[in-house]
């Protein structure tokens, strides 16, 4: 068990309770997705200063990939907003993605960065109460339930990216989706068990796949995604139901949902990104979601340049107005790629922004078709006028005279 002191300015933990969920933060050594993260995490920053929120749950995914701690890596901010974050809430609870992004080792690490925050990469269920200032905080999974020890004013479990590695060994990922399934289903039991004599809000961060998600255009998961029934989540008992790994903000039950990511990160994730607000207030759920208005949309406009100017759908750019990110990609010939000047691309940049990435397909002239007319020509004759053709020159008489003179004499 933990125990730790709380100011005075963090308020006592009573019939109000307010969470933030958020996930999928996806900190990077890329110049232009910190920027993104950083707008977002300031809005993030000047909600929980200007209201009292009890506790930010994140869903897993703060890292986008391998982060080494240096100077141009995502692993300062990330610090550093979570310091920042966690002067003014009671707690941040944070649990592990998947692989591909929260290596093995980089989420524990955080753990009571400051006192206050709390990082796993193993599965915990958390009680939490609040007396005479001073906050409690114990693993259920670790420690046991004793109701009669002090009664939580609130409960969070906390399930990271479901490894088979650590349920089952010794037999194939191809051939033991169901074993493990089953032994992943007796995780949500077991909380369920330990906390079904416990009448306070219950919350539970889990971060993986659940069945009936949608994914935004743009977003790719990793090869071999395991997918979980809602109906396994539901087996925990919890009342609401933080989830990550998805970028698309969406629920599937009333309580049970993605908050999405906190930045558009690739190309077709054109939602408006938000984090979510879910309070209990003497019992009653509510939750409302907050826009991050600094995350842009990124939008793909594919075009063609037809008689000397760019066609494009101009419902894809309509109404869009001007906090969005796009990626102009235009088809052009290539004997017409000269047509293309300084002027037109300037055109572009002032109607799409200045940070707008143009991309050009050139398409070949139709070379090949008519060299296998000359191939197939049955004399020297039939090759030349083909040939014209493919030059675009005009012959005469003289010419086709010289040719038939040239093929009477074998030349």
């Amino acid at each position: 068990m933990t125990a730790l002191m709380n100011s005075q300015e963090r308020g006592g933990l009573m019939d109000k309770l307010r969470f933030i969920h958020t996930a999928d933060w996806h900190a990077d050594n890329d110049p232009n997705k910190q920027k993104k993260l950083e707008d977002s995490l300031k809005q993030i920053l000047e909600y929980v200063k200007e209201n009292k929120v009890n506790a930010v749950i994140h869903a897993g995914d703060i890292w986008e990939k391998k982060q080494i701690y240096a100077q141009n890596s995502g692993v300062p901010m990330v610090i550093l907003y979570l310091r920042a974050i966690s002067k003014y809430v009671d707690f941040i609870f944070i649990t592990k993605g998947n692989n591909s992004h929260d290596e093995p080792g980089s989420v524990s690490l955080l753990y009571q960065l400051e006192e206050n925050i709390f990082a796993y990469e193993h599965p915990v269920v958390l009680s939490v109460h609040n007396e005479d200032g001073i906050n409690l905080v114990k693993d259920l999974i670790r420690y046991g339930s004793d109701p009669d020890e002090f009664t939580p004013d609130y409960i969070v479990s906390l399930i990271p990216y479901p490894q088979k590695s650590g349920f089952i060994t010794n037999t194939s990922i191809d051939n033991n989706n169901a074993n493990f399934l089953e032994n992943f289903e007796q995780v949500f039991e077991h909380i369920g068990d330990i906390t079904k004599s416990y009448t306070c809000p219950k919350l539970l961060a889990f971060h993986g796949n659940v069945v009936g998600s949608r994914l935004s255009t743009g977003q790719t998961l990793v090869s071999q995604d395991i997918m979980v029934a809602p109906s396994t989540l539901l087996k925990a008992k919890a009342d609401y139901y933080a989830l990550g790994h998805i970028h698309l903000r969406q629920f599937i039950y009333p309580n049970m949902g993605y908050s999405g990511s906190i930045y558009n990160k690739s190309w077709g994730e054109t939602e408006q990104k938000s984090f979510e607000v879910v309070e209990f207030d003497k019992g009653i759920m509510t939750s409302f979601i907050v826009p991050l208005t600094a995350a842009r949309p990124m939008i793909t406009v594919d075009a063609e340049f037809v008689d000397n100017d760019f066609k494009w759908d101009l419902s894809i750019t309509n109404n869009i107005g001007d906090n969005a990110e796009f990626r102009f990609r235009c088809k052009v010939k290539e004997n017409e790629r000269n047509l293309i000047t300084d002027d037109k691309i300037e055109f572009l940049k002032n109607f799409f922004g200045e940070d707008v990435k143009i991309e050009f397909n050139i398409v070949p002239i139709e070379r090949e078709s008519r060299s296998e007319r000359i191939m197939n020509c049955r004399d020297l004759l039939g090759e030349v006028i083909e040939y014209a053709k493919v030059i675009d020159h005009k012959i005469d008489n003289s010419v086709m005279t010289k040719v038939a003179e040239i093929q009477e004499v074998g030349l």
